[in-house]
């Protein structure tokens, strides 16, 4: 059976920075906070409902205040990284080449090349023989 109303391209939020989106990327349907830049290198796999967020909140702020201070930092997702589906990846991270991320898992750091992490928070798990 095929679902014809399925569609595969991100969701876009606080369209601040233009996304980079490298070769052959499949952002299912992903959502991108952009307020500060994404950039996912080439063959960069999604699961579905994958959430990129560059922006948080000032947790000690109360009210509306703390709804509009916010700080953004960019993320990075280099080359044939998979991020499995439901996965949170927060702004100032950077994910090396060929990694694996979990479903379900939040990541708050930076995860080197050849690896999988998973959990919440998002810690190494093994290494992926290359």
């Amino acid at each position: 059976m095929t679902n014809r109303n399925y569609d595969p391209t991100p969701r876009f939020w606080n369209l601040g920075a233009e996304p980079i989106i490298g070769k052959n990327c499949s952002p299912m349907d992903a959502l991108f906070d952009c307020e500060s830049q994404i950039t996912l290198g080439d063959n960069v796999a999604f699961g579905h409902d994958v959430k990129l967020l560059t922006t948080k909140h000032d947790y000690t702020k109360f009210g509306a205040e703390r709804m509009i201070q916010s700080t953004s930092l960019p993320i990075i997702i280099k080359d044939g990284v998979w991020i499995a589906s439901s996965a949170i990846i927060l702004g100032g991270v950077t994910i090396g080449e060929h990694a694996v991320i979990a479903c379900g898992s939040v990541v708050t750091e930076d995860v080197p090349p050849y690896e999988v992490w998973g959990g919440v928070p998002a810690r190494f798990i093994k290494e992926i023989e290359h």
